[in-house]
């Protein structure tokens, strides 16, 4: 039951946007004017304050413009699921043989699981991270995990245009793929929780960047504003008795808030997501 300096990228959405055409291309771009994508950002605690994080992208809206996806070559469908707790347990004998240094780097990414699931017939492009965690401080190693699991098909998704670069290297990869800064969105919030309630804000670090990189030409009639659809889910153990963010909405089972906004809503306000919960006791 603790507290972290959990990352919004400043401002999420213009620094996500400019990602996005950087990395997947103006065809990705023209895709997504039309078809937006959201990105899901959800925490789910237990009672002693463990849980598990998530990061899901959802692009099938994408997959549904048949007339570009029918111009591209055809593409096997994916279904990749990893969970390193299981892997790491089947290769315990030939990892308790590396130095303590290599094995300590493979036993932090024991709460990870990566999922991911590719079909062109069925319209469907669905990425989900999962990352256990003991105490909501844990949720600031994501990123790093992610990084050091060097999924192929993960990097494949955040830079699909590197192997066309022959002279790239490792080390210029991981500086060019901004892993870091899409997997690093708890980074931009102080997050706690207890028994007697729930609160996550901005840090104000996050809050100066924000307001520094401020996109003013956004408007909320531009087309392009739902592009990127951001959603933060919180799951509680306990029932919900007020929530201050007007812009939350409760689950039906009154244990949990969803949160969404587009680019221009996030642009507007940075503290958009701010958030406090107060538990029935």
């Amino acid at each position: 039951m603790g507290e972290s300096q959990i990352s919004l990228p400043c401002i999420f959405a213009t620094l996500i946007y400019l990602e996005m055409i950087k990395k997947l291309g103006m065809l990705w771009l023209g895709i997504c004017v039309l078809h937006s994508c959201q990105i899901r950002e959800e925490i789910s605690f237990k009672e002693d304050g463990s849980g598990m994080y998530q990061m899901a992208f959802d692009m099938s809206e994408m997959m549904k413009m048949g007339d570009v996806s029918d111009s591209l070559p055809p593409e096997p469908p994916v279904d990749t699921l990893i969970n390193f707790a299981s892997f790491l347990d089947e290769k315990r004998d030939s990892i308790s043989r590396l130095p303590k240094e290599e094995s300590s780097k493979l036993e932090a990414l024991r709460p990870l699981q990566f999922a991911m699931k590719v079909n062109e017939e069925e319209k469907q492009m669905d990425i989900n991270l999962q990352y256990a965690f003991q105490d909501v401080s844990d949720i600031s190693k994501f990123a790093d995990a992610i990084n050091q699991a060097d999924i192929k098909e993960l990097k494949e998704f955040t830079n699909p245009m590197a192997e066309l670069n022959q002279e790239t290297t490792a080390d210029t990869l991981k500086k060019k793929d901004g892993m870091n800064e899409m997997f690093s969105i708890a980074e931009s919030f102080t997050t706690a929780f207890s028994k007697a309630g729930f609160k996550r804000t901005i840090t104000e670090k996050a809050m100066a960047d924000a307001i520094a990189n401020k996109d003013t030409t956004l408007k909320a009639d531009d087309p392009f504003v739902d592009l990127i659809r951001f959603k933060q889910v919180y799951k509680f153990p306990y029932k919900i008795r007020k929530v201050s963010n007007k812009n939350a909405k409760i689950l039906s089972d009154f244990k949990g808030v969803e949160i969404e906004a587009n680019m221009y809503e996030l642009s507007k306000d940075p503290k958009f997501f701010n958030i406090e919960v107060e538990f029935e006791q």
